[in-house]
């Protein structure tokens, strides 16, 4: 009954430490469990659906090379198939749309990465003119079964039939190759019958892609080494394991992305929630020693003491850890329904396993004993015959700031706030420390929706100024450009070639590709993450700095580049220059460099173009009919895709650091000024006897917060910038590196939001101030 009347008493400063666990606990639960929930639907589908362990493209493989892929040491299924880009004409849609149309057997699924059918049939043996479409790219268009398109399939129109709607283990996130953008509604996958698609391509008996799955326990790199021997004269530009594969790792990047969440954010609130807890329990224990000693006296034991104290706060974040699994639950809920938007499972459910749920429950009782810890310490030191007397009075003798000459001319109000900051280090330490963590909370929130913005001006208004980017099917001779210089509205071109290859350094090796980049470029330039143009040496090689510090290369250095295609030779290059990019793992050549290695006369793959807007229109309509053009990607298009698929996520990601961050501030500001308010009601009501106002009473209260949050604001500023400049390369993966940028207008909204917060709290706290009995307060002992 005593620990219930005390949590009665205690109730407001208690509501604080509930929240801020639940918070915690809440982050914790749903990270952890989506986390979860995404590892196992992961593993489910690759395992239901055959997920290939390995992917090989070629130009064009005999049906009979099959066998010998088969026969590799450690290869346990073999599944070839014809694989090809294609553009799209779509109803309803002015853009140019392209998208990838891969072979299926006419009989029936694949034996590796076998489709989800969501609706309609499996395409029919010999149909020339059905295909099963994604559901992603079925979704963005509001396809149906029964619908049609155009699509140009090798240099001829012909228009297909949607017969079914499915999803593939391949591409759980479709995103259009080279430029990590996700536009299901101008990018689209698409199966069709392999007779019919080897017969538009001149495949019969032959393929240009496999999959390959592993035995238990193979090597992955000894199978990726014979496959690349037996497909070298074919034309392959190499094998890849399921680790590069793009839409695999993308979803492995996510699933790290929230480990790294759960462990960070719980971490930050139960930080704080046990610092509450902890100064609760000091000021319970130091009006309680009377009581202490008389337990003490009648023979309690110290263990029955001890288990008083700690059940007080076990008892105490109990309802925040009910909150908080009820609070993750929800907020679980919701973020699966937010990567359901992007990654395409047959099956995604938000569960919360046995084990988040014993792991959140046994981190709040942790919580709790860590909390208790120091009020029990105190609680057993005391021996009982001095604890039967009042508490002594606290060393009041001058400190070191009460001997500056300037503390001297301070008022009486003032004094008596900085002298109770002063007496009380360690409390208002921590109390600083805790205010600094929400203001780097909301100052790292802050910095990931202004890092986005960075991205987008970096790579959109600097970097990637072009209008369009087309791709050949396959490389053109350097006359191309002037067929391009012939599209309607096309004012400038820069043509572009880029050639798969593997670079060697010591015992380490990447697969990418070089681009060849043209002298003093316009349209399209190498930058840095600042947006800045870094030119690419006439001779030599430039990697990106993200690989360099992979292989522990610097400028100077020579590296190994092992082409992909032609005779796949190998030549070692110096590294001319490092460029810190922003999206990829890329390398760069002069373009007569490369053209030399590849013993080419300037052969392209593509081109960036600058088209008159007024002539946009007719610039779709003919591309669109080009047969050697694989595939468009407008600039105007990918902003948009950029907005409304991180852009959107991220500002949502933002609006919930704040929630949150505002909960610590408002925890940490309210429960101090409560405790205070406890601890000094009794000299707060002799200081209205004595004659002092109810505004001087309630500066001589709160400003002590104003000062402590003066102080926590600009460490909470250095302790953001800080914890935001590990972010870059925490988050850093092959496919985005991160700029790190704060600006002031970060800083200022960070600390605008803990004032309004402050402002709240000292609301509440005067409110109870105006309320104030002061008969009862100087008669109470406490």
């Amino acid at each position: 009954m005593k620990l219930f009347r005390e949590i009665g008493h205690m109730r407001g400063q208690l509501l604080a430490i509930v929240i801020v666990i639940g918070s915690g606990i809440a982050n914790f639960v749903a990270f952890r469990s989506v986390e979860a929930s995404m590892v196992l639907t992961q593993r489910a589908y690759y395992e239901e659906s055959q997920f290939a362990d390995i992917f090989v493209s070629a130009r064009r493989v005999p049906e009979s090379v099959r066998e010998r892929l088969q026969s590799i040491p450690g290869v346990a299924h073999v599944e070839t198939r014809v694989v090809t880009d294609v553009m799209l004409d779509i109803p309803g849609l002015n853009e140019p749309a392209s998208g990838l149309i891969s072979s299926v057997p006419d009989q029936g699924q694949p034996l590796l990465n076998r489709l989800h059918l969501q609706s309609g049939r499996w395409i029919r043996e010999g149909a020339e003119d059905e295909v099963i479409v994604s559901a992603a790219f079925s979704q963005a268009n509001e396809f149906q079964p029964g619908d049609r398109f155009s699509a140009v399939i090798n240099g001829r129109w012909r228009p297909l039939t949607i017969v079914g709607i499915a999803l593939s283990s391949e591409y759980v996130l479709e995103v259009r190759p080279g430029t990590f953008m996700i536009d299901n509604k101008r990018y689209g996958i698409m199966w069709m019958g392999r007779s019919a698609l080897a017969a538009a391509y001149d495949m019969k008996g032959a393929f240009n892609s496999a999959l390959v799955g592993l035995e238990p326990g193979a090597s992955e790199r000894m199978v990726i080494e014979e496959l690349d021997v037996v497909l070298k004269q074919y034309g392959s530009v190499g094998a890849i394991g399921r680790e590069d594969q793009m839409s695999h790792r993308f979803l492995s990047d996510e699933i790290a992305g929230l480990r790294v969440q759960a462990l960070i954010v719980p971490t930050i609130f139960l930080g704080v929630a046990i610092f509450l807890l902890n100064i609760a329990l000091l000021r319970l224990v130091s009006t309680q020693r009377m009581y202490i000693a008389i337990l003490k006296a009648f023979g309690y034991s110290n263990v029955r003491i001890a288990l008083h104290y700690i059940g007080f706060g076990l008892f105490s974040v109990a309802g925040g850890t009910v909150l908080g699994l009820i609070g993750g639950y929800y907020i679980g809920d919701w973020l699966v329904d937010l990567y359901t938007r992007f990654y395409r499972f047959p099956v995604l459910r938000f569960d919360m396993p046995e084990g988040v749920i014993l792991g959140a429950v046994g981190l709040s009782a942790l919580a709790a004993v860590l909390g208790a810890i120091s009020s029990v310490r105190t609680a057993l030191k005391l021996p009982p015959a001095e604890a039967m007397r009042p508490e002594a009075p606290k060393n009041y003798r001058a400190g070191i700031l009460e001997k500056w000459k300037i503390f001297r001319r301070l008022d009486p109000v003032m004094l008596m706030i900085v002298r109770n900051i002063v007496r009380r280090p360690v409390r208002a330490a921590v109390g600083v420390l805790s205010v600094a963590m929400a203001m780097s909370i909301l100052v790292m929130g802050r910095y990931m929706v202004e890092m986005f913005d960075t991205i987008l001006d970096v790579q959109f208004n600097r970097a990637s100024r072009e209008d369009a980017i087309v791709t050949f099917v396959l490389p053109r001779s350097a006359s191309a450009v002037m067929d391009l210089q012939h599209l309607p509205g096309v004012m400038r071109v820069e043509p572009f070639r880029a050639v798969g290859a593997d670079l060697e350094f010591g015992r380490h090796t990447k697969r990418t590709a070089i681009t060849g980049v043209m002298k003093r470029p316009d349209l399209h330039r190498v930058s840095d993450m600042k947006g800045v143009y870094q030119p690419v040496a006439d001779e030599g090689i430039t990697i990106s700095a993200y690989l360099a510090a992979r292989f522990g290369a610097a400028v100077g250095d020579t590296i190994t580049v092992k082409l992909l295609e032609g005779d796949r030779r190998s030549a070692p290059f110096i590294i001319t220059g490092l460029v810190d990019e922003i999206m990829g793992v890329q390398a760069y050549m002069s373009s007569a460099t490369l053209a030399e290695l590849l013993r080419e006369e300037g052969s392209l793959s593509g081109a960036y173009l600058q088209v008159d807007a007024q002539h946009l229109q007719d610039f779709y309509d003919v591309v669109k009919r080009t047969p050697t053009i694989a595939g468009v990607m407008l600039r105007s298009t990918a902003i948009q895709s950029f907005d409304d698929n991180y852009k959107e996520n991220m500002d949502a990601s933002s609006a919930y650091l704040v929630a949150f961050a505002a909960i610590i501030a408002f925890g940490v500001v309210y429960n101090s000024a409560r405790i205070a308010l406890s601890e000094r009601g009794n000299e707060l009501a002799s200081l209205r006897v004595l004659g002092f106002t109810k505004l001087e009473i309630a500066v001589v209260l709160l400003g002590e917060q104003v000062v402590l949050i003066l102080i926590a604001l600009p460490l909470g500023m250095a302790l953001g910038t800080y914890v935001s400049s590990l972010l870059p390369d925490a988050l850093a993966t092959d496919l985005f590196r991160f700029p790190f940028d704060i600006t002031l207008k970060n800083l200022g909204l960070g600390a605008l939001t803990i004032t309004v917060i402050a402002l709240i709290s000292g609301f509440f706290i005067r409110r109870r101030l105006q309320k104030l009995d002061l008969i009862a307060v100087l008669k109470s002992r406490e």
